[in-house]
């Protein structure tokens, strides 16, 4: 039996899982900017259902971003202290995947090509490529990278012949080449991160505690060189 927390705070839900063997528990809340304030008791709460304690944790798979910068900074400290303290492994998961994931299991994907759409700032996006096979299998194209104007393997894709599907907040500069579904929306799911955490921990792709860190995308910083 292993007992598998996984936490995704980095959007305007905060989203946690507990699973002690096939036994689910969740704790799923809207809290805008106030996830430092609620999901510590929200935390507890999970493991007061599932009748065990933090110290019996033993894997936790965690959203790494990109998203909300103190979000997923949030969800790596706890990972982090609740690894350290149960002697837990670690699973950082990307969050273009957690979105797809949960879109897939809310029953909105299908097989084909997927553009994942995360929001940053002002008009910028990160955004990632992804297969999803005939079996439900992900795989990743173009790994998330913060975009302000179409990238250059889109046109590269489509021209090819592929359809390509986007998940997430269309982008405006994002008007030609990807299927958006208006009515789509996905919200990030702990519960979806379960089976991807178990299954990475199971091929040796986890790891101890200090590892537990956002990710960090290229291209992703406010800062731009001037001219002197």
């Amino acid at each position: 039996m292993t007992v598998t927390l996984c936490i995704e705070t980095s959007t305007a839900h905060c989203s946690l899982a507990l699973a002690v063997g096939d036994r689910m528990f969740s704790q799923h809340e809207r809290l805008l900017r106030r996830h430092n304030e609620q999901v510590l008791p929200m935390l507890d709460g999970l493991y007061k259902q599932a009748n065990i304690k933090p110290i019996d944790t033993q894997l936790i798979g965690f959203g790494a971003g990109p998203g909300s910068f103190t979000g997923v900074r949030i969800a790596a400290s706890i990972t982090q202290g609740i690894a350290l303290a149960s002697d837990s492994q670690v699973v950082p998961l990307a969050g273009s995947e957690i979105l797809l994931r949960s879109a897939m299991r809310a029953g909105l994907v299908t097989t084909g090509t997927w553009v994942t759409v995360v929001p940053s700032r002002a008009d910028a996006f990160y955004l990632a490529l992804y297969d999803v096979d005939d079996g439900a299998r992900l795989s990743a194209r173009q790994e998330d990278r913060l975009y302000t104007q179409p990238p250059d393997w889109l046109g590269e894709v489509s021209l090819s012949g592929q359809i390509l599907h986007g998940l997430g907040p269309q982008p405006a500069w994002l008007d030609e080449g990807v299927r958006f579904d208006s009515n789509c929306e996905v919200e990030l799911s702990a519960l979806a991160m379960v089976d991807i955490t178990r299954q990475m921990h199971k091929e040796g792709m986890s790891s101890s505690s200090e590892r537990a860190l956002p990710i960090y995308v290229e291209g992703d910083s406010p800062w731009r060189k001037v001219s002197i």
